[in-house]
């Protein structure tokens, strides 16, 4: 989230959330210490029933949980992260990941300080999550290394790289092109442009996006279910593309958000090496023939880096695919084509669950 935000709205918000965070600590502080006065079966009973309720997965309220951390932080710390490390670990079960993010992670417990390293208990909870995924990537490094004495690696090799065409506003494709947009381009106020390209521009392309993404998935699913498990990918989401633009494309000329290339978007999974290969070769095939509605603007071979440590590896096809609709005037979009074997996709989704903690 703090990669779409000023740094003066993040300061505002973790600002208020940690003056309520006081003032709810005061107010649990204050009935902790009556309880302990009053009643101290009562402060041990919810002590004991919240560990139950992490123990098994069960759904509690904030409010019983602040008491508990306010009678016994410790206790409380450890068999919180005791669920959450269980919760965390391959395989990840749906019913106790729903759980974890209903109950668990929208708590305010993660901004308590703890005694270790004076750090957050937030803090603690991310080591979990980069143990974990630190798991799933050797399971994805293991992946490759087996692939690499596979009879077809050559084969999967010899895709190279491809760039004919990166960029929206291309003449091949033509987006972005209109004077609204157009016409702040020499603009020296960088504010104004920066908006320009952040909100006007990318709100251009994610109305195309929705305006072509029924037609292009029914397209792509007749030219590649036949290869492979076919599958349409959500459109991408405009807060992805902000954070894109202010992490990857600084650089880029301006409309900087002409480099997104992957609003819309599909994925065929494939069970073996030869079946990826055989996809990726009519895939390739398709797009020559005269009468196809893509053209092929980049191939992206995420085998071919043997130092990427990031595990997940893909093929990535990138193509111009032209609207046959004559209300859509048209139009022309670059899309994405994923490529994938099954035994990535399974890994990818357990790790897809902690990068979105």
């Amino acid at each position: 989230m703090g990669g779409v935000e000023s740094r003066q709205k993040l300061g505002e918000r973790v600002t208020a959330a940690r003056k309520k965070l006081q003032e709810d600590s005061k107010m649990q502080s204050e009935l902790t210490t009556a309880l302990r006065a009053n009643s101290s079966s009562t402060l041990n009973f919810v002590l004991d029933r919240m560990e139950a309720a992490f123990d098994r997965f069960s759904p509690f309220l904030e409010r019983s949980l602040l008491v508990a951390w306010s009678a016994d932080s410790e206790r409380c710390k450890g068999f919180a992260l005791k669920a959450c490390k269980k919760v965390l670990s391959a395989p990840i079960k749906e019913t106790e990941y729903d759980w974890f993010k209903a109950y668990v992670l929208p708590s305010s417990v993660w901004l308590f300080e703890t005694k270790q390293n004076d750090g957050f208990m937030y803090e603690e909870l991310m080591a979990i999550v980069q143990r974990q995924s630190a798991d799933i990537v050797n399971n994805m490094d293991s992946v490759f290394v087996h692939l690499e004495k596979h009879t077809k690696w050559s084969e999967l090799m010899a895709i190279k790289n491809q760039s004919l065409i990166e960029r929206q506003d291309n003449a091949k494709v033509g987006l972005l092109k209109e004077k609204g947009i157009q016409s702040v381009a020499d603009e020296k106020d960088e504010e104004i442009r920066s908006f320009v390209d952040s909100h006007v521009a990318i709100q251009a392309l994610t109305v195309t996006a929705k305006t072509i993404d029924r037609e292009f998935q029914q397209y792509m699913g007749n030219v590649m279910s036949s290869y492979g498990e076919y599958a349409p990918g959500p459109t991408k989401k405009v807060e992805r593309c902000l954070s894109k633009l202010e992490n990857d494309y600084q650089a880029e000329s301006y409309p900087k958000s002409a480099k997104l290339l992957d609003l819309v978007r599909c994925s065929v999974t494939f069970n073996t090496l030869e079946q990826l290969l055989t996809g990726y070769r009519a895939l390739m095939s398709h797009m020559d023939r005269s009468s196809s509605d893509i053209k092929l603007a980049r191939v992206k071979n995420g085998f071919l880096d043997k130092q990427y440590d990031g595990g997940y590896r893909d093929i990535k096809v990138n193509v111009i695919y032209h609207s046959q609709i004559p209300e859509h005037n048209n139009v022309s979009m670059i899309c994405e084509v994923q490529l994938l074997l099954i035994n990535y996709l399974e890994e990818k989704k357990k790790i897809h669950k902690l990068y979105s903690i």
